[in-house]
């Protein structure tokens, strides 16, 4: 009998840091769905406190796996998704540096943004009802520092 590979649970600003064909596990928020091409975007304006460059991940999940089993509200700008998937690399649109995108700071200023965007193929997404945010990340960078520092 055939095991499945596990998983890896991560943050999705941590997926540009992953290798082509790695199984994950990652929350994300519903940016917009491309209905042709039944891909969603996913962000997590989430960037690590000791990282200090203006950057920004997005999942582009291609659901033609799991389209059938996706309820509409999945589906709808603002909602949080969990997702397990393949890394298929970076979006054929986006550049292996990723691309430059100009944010508005809180002051009204005007700071550049690194965008990168990494392709994944899903194979499972279910709402993330509920969520605690702060303490997902939380637990997710403990997690990151004990598998670094152990």
């Amino acid at each position: 009998m055939s095991v499945p590979e596990p998983c890896r649970l991560t943050l999705l600003s941590d997926l540009p840091r992953t290798k082509q064909r790695d199984k994950v596990r990652f929350l994300g928020c519903v940016d917009s769905y491309e209905a042709s091409s039944g891909t969603l975007n996913l962000k997590h304006d989430y960037t690590p406190s000791q990282n200090s460059s203006m950057s920004l991940t997005i999942a582009s999940v291609s659901l033609d796996h799991v389209i059938e089993t996706v309820r509409s509200s999945d589906l709808q700008v603002g909602a949080w998704v969990n997702v397990i998937g393949y890394v298929l690399g970076p979006a054929e649109h986006s550049t292996a540096s990723g691309t430059e995108a100009t944010r508005r700071n809180s002051r009204g200023g005007r700071k550049t943004m690194l965008t990168t965007v990494i392709s994944v193929q899903a194979i499972v997404l279910w709402p993330a009802e509920r969520i605690k945010l702060d303490a997902y990340v939380k637990a997710l960078e403990q997690r990151k520092s004990c598998e670094t520092n152990g």
